[in-house]
């Protein structure tokens, strides 16, 4: 029997109703695996081998509900009695805990690598999650992203909305909509914003021109190895210009593959085999690498299988990649 080890967030801050990660551990039970839980402090190095304590779990059925909501039972979850395991000795590893990259994730990613992912599938790689900014990365390829500024300079942004009139500024380090702001130049609170932004000067934030694109749909490319996998439009809510839920399938258009294929060769080289795109017409927004959302919520809306398609790769040895040549590591 395999075993297949979450780092994840506290299991009773999840909401089991949506969260991929709960998704992976019922299609990894489903498919006969033991399934653990741990957070990041609980792993450790042992003489050049990554160790955890972990917990044992066995998930209660869930069932499809109305939306991108599942029908879960109360509690969703029992957890043995916590012990330590090898990490190198499971089938497939996922670390999925929210941004932000703190010096714990860090830590975390570092006692991973101790792992080899010519044994372990880790999804997704640890020094590539390191190395691929969710919102930087999109960078590397500026014909494909809208005009974009990186800047702690308060003048800087104020310059940059003023030539683009309405932006769009979010934390380096942000997720899931939190702390994005809508900066227009006729704002009387914009010298306000922009101290906030900035942190009056000390913190970089990222902005991009306010894309009116968006009213059609924020397209989220589920991308595996690669490959797009399935793509789902996401809109503003009321009263609020961020991305809500998915609502409807998207079409995979002749863009987004061009798009794909242009990513798929960093992201094969730094071991990111799901990620998910974020694109609002022509323009790639956002490559989320670190604990990529919204497949749980599309099973449940379409009827796909994205969470089982992912821990079906974990387990065939799809995920596998050739030992890193810079390591001597130690045998298991």
């Amino acid at each position: 029997m395999s075993d297949v080890l979450f780092v994840v967030d506290p299991l009773d801050d999840l909401d089991p109703s949506l969260d991929t990660s709960i998704g992976f551990m019922h299609a990894a039970q489903e498919r006969g695996a033991r399934v653990w839980a741990t957070d990041t402090v609980a792993l450790e190095a042992v003489d050049g081998r990554a160790r955890c304590l972990a917990a044992p779990l066995r998930l209660a059925p869930s069932v499809p509900d109305a939306g991108c909501r599942w029908t879960v039972p109360d509690p969703w979850y029992r957890a043995g009695a916590s012990t330590r395991l090898w990490l190198d000795e499971a089938a497939a590893v996922f670390l999925r805990t929210e941004p932000p990259l703190d010096e714990r994730f860090v830590t975390a990613t570092l006692v991973l690598d101790l792992i080899d992912p010519a044994r372990t599938a880790l999804v997704n790689g640890p020094a590539g999650l390191r190395a691929c900014s969710e919102h930087l990365l999109p960078l590397h390829f500026p014909d494909l992203v809208p005009a974009t500024l990186v800047s702690a300079d308060p003048a800087a942004v104020r310059a940059f909305v003023a030539e683009h009139r309405v932006v769009v500024a979010k934390p380096i380090d942000g997720f899931a909509g939190r702390g994005v702001l809508r900066l227009d130049r006729h704002d009387p609170n914009l010298a306000s914003l922009v101290e906030i932004v900035t942190g009056a000067g000390t913190r970089a934030t990222m902005l991009q021109p306010y894309l009116r694109e968006v009213s059609a749909g924020n397209k989220r490319l589920f991308v595996i190895d690669g490959e797009p996998v399935g793509a789902v439009a996401r809109f503003p809510v009321d009263g609020d210009f961020r991305i809500g839920n998915p609502t409807a399938e998207a079409p995979v258009t002749e863009r987004d593959r061009e798009i794909c294929a242009r990513l798929a060769p960093t992201l094969r080289q730094h071991g990111i085999h799901l990620a998910g795109l974020d694109v609002i017409g022509r323009h790639l927004i956002e490559v989320n690498v670190t604990s990529v959302g919204g497949l749980r919520k599309v099973d449940a809306l379409l009827g796909w299988s994205l969470c089982a398609d992912v821990v079906d790769r974990a387990l065939d040895g799809t995920f596998l990649t050739p030992s890193l040549p810079v390591l001597e590591r130690r045998p298991a």
